[in-house]
């Protein structure tokens, strides 16, 4: 009987696999294994599983999760692949869809060029399986190795590494490992170091460059370059400029392998030591005279010392303060003019000015009172005995007590069942059934399980006594919130606050009503 078979074709490149020549792209991959599935009538083709640039050391890749998903649905029932390290190279994974994921899932499996077919139980191909994920695996890691080799010598000698330039750079189009001055925007980086250091802030810079509708650095990448920009408000911010302001490629130097992957199969991020970082002085043109990056550095720790904040601040409605407008969060800021009070101001409108939000501004002490006289309107006039008691863990307390009692119930069971033993074992002993010696130690065996079971009684007696104050105990702790309102309580009860006005306030708390 011929089965039909839903066929899914997987194709995958990584970047390193790229190296490898045209034999692995994804076009001849597509074509090759396309007319392959043609040569069997009982074979439909379904869909096509592309993962471009994706590596084979883990199986987090967008269509071979679509893969799977089909797979659980029914969808597919034989996956092709032009050979097993299309499929992965990390062994471990590999086997665990060979032997566990694709059999369990009634999946046939097929690696053309390896002559794997998980369907035929004589191929001898299948036993190999293992071994070839072994070396595909080896590959991966030798690759690796070699590329992160290569890349620290071209570092070492002065050539640039990054998928992307610097901000104010390009690469030169002759030689993609040298930094050439990008004139479209290197005019923007003098301009930052110019008004720093006549003294002009971070957010005033940021708030020009906005208003001049200059793109921040990652829009304007987007739009020279293949890099895919993640900024959500498309905005210079303080922080961007303090990145510039500190960057010492602006002064010639390239300062590169800050960090690297933990291996080749943990795509992790580390930092490195300063030690182990590659520094190249003079490595290309500088758009910044080092007189002018040194005094940007002096005036940035001058201005860090001077605006510390002092250890232990802390506000009582920070993190819950949120802009209705923009979704920003809220910022505490001294105003001039208040020298015992600060005003919550929108962070965005802080960092980006008016072209972004609007300063809606609200004094801290008021807003403070504004929350907690309406908790305390809100406890007092909602919150009464009844409610208290029908609280989810009130009932399970009251479960519980049930329980308790039946146990009670059993010992107290225990304890007549013990007497009326002793009782007739007495007569036992009275009509020469039982010795007294028999008697005797027979009474004593049974008179400590009922001290026991006794004791057992009484201290279940003092744990349902204590059931009795937990609505008060409950209460007890909600006049606390009235009497006592810290940053704790606001947390357990507060999820966040919108500013509306300088005058209104729109809270949302945790709990339903």
């Amino acid at each position: 009987m011929n089965v039909m078979y839903k066929v899914a074709i997987y194709l995958r490149l990584s970047r390193d696999d790229e190296t490898a020549g045209d034999s692995e792209s994804i076009i001849n991959q597509r074509e090759f294994l396309t007319k392959y599935v043609k040569q069997y009538p009982n074979w439909e083709l379904v869909d096509t599983y592309v993962d471009d640039g994706y590596t084979g050391t883990n199986f987090n890749r967008p269509d071979f999760i679509r893969l799977k998903n089909d797979i659980e649905v029914g969808k597919i029932n034989l996956v092709i692949t032009k050979d097993l390290s299309r499929l992965g190279r990390d062994y471990i994974g590999t086997g665990f869809y060979l032997e566990k994921y694709f059999p369990k899932k009634g999946v046939r499996y097929i690696a053309v060029n390896d002559g794997i077919d998980t369907f035929e139980k004589n191929n001898g191909n299948n036993d190999m399986g293992a071994f070839k994920s072994v070396v595909n695996d080896m590959y991966a890691k030798d690759i690796s190795k070699k590329v992160r080799t290569a890349k620290k010598t071209k570092a070492e000698k002065g050539e640039f590494i990054g998928a992307f330039a610097p901000y104010g750079y390009k690469k030169a189009p002759n030689d993609i490992t040298k930094l050439v001055i990008d004139e479209e925007v290197a005019d923007v980086v003098k301009f930052i170091f110019s008004e720093y250091n006549k003294g002009n802030g971070l957010s005033y810079i940021a708030r020009e460059l906005n208003e001049k509708h200059i793109e921040c650095p990652s829009v304007y990448k987007q739009r020279t370059t293949k890099f895919h920009c993640k900024t959500l408000t498309g905005l210079w911010g303080h922080e961007t400029i303090k990145k510039i302001l500190t960057n010492r490629v602006y002064i010639g130097e390239l300062i590169q392998r800050k960090g690297e992957m933990v291996s080749y199969k943990v795509k992790k991020y580390i930092q490195l030591p300063e030690s182990e970082h590659t520094v190249k002085k003079n490595a290309h043109e500088p758009i910044i005279s080092k007189e002018e990056f040194n005094l940007a550095q002096n005036i940035l720790k001058t201005k860090t010392h001077k605006h510390h904040r002092k250890e232990g601040t802390e506000h009582l409605l920070s993190g819950l303060l949120y802009c209705p407008r923009c979704n920003s969060k809220y910022r505490y800021q001294k105003q001039v003019g208040l020298k015992q009070d600060m005003v919550a101001v929108c962070s965005a409108y802080s960092r980006y000015g008016k072209e972004y939000c609007s300063r809606v501004a609200i004094r801290e002490s008021v807003l403070n009172k504004a929350v907690k006289d309406e908790l305390k309107l809100l406890i007092t006039e909602k919150i009464n005995m009844q409610k208290i008691i029908n609280f989810e863990y009130i009932k399970k307390l009251k479960k519980e007590k049930i329980k308790i009692n039946k146990s009670r119930f059993d010992y107290e069971r225990r304890i007549n069942e013990i007497d009326r033993i002793i009782k007739q074992s007495y007569e036992d002993k009275v009509n020469g059934i039982l010795s007294a010696e028999e008697f005797i130690k027979m009474t004593n065996d049974y008179r400590g399980e009922k001290e026991e079971l006794a004791l057992k009684i009484n201290n279940i007696n003092k744990e349902l006594n204590s059931y009795k104050d937990t609505a008060e105990n409950e209460l007890t702790k909600i006049v606390k919130y009235v009497t006592d309102i810290d940053k704790n309580t606001i947390i357990s009860l507060i999820n966040k606050i919108e500013i509306i006005d300088s005058e209104s306030i729109k809270i949302y708390y945790n709990f339903s009503e």
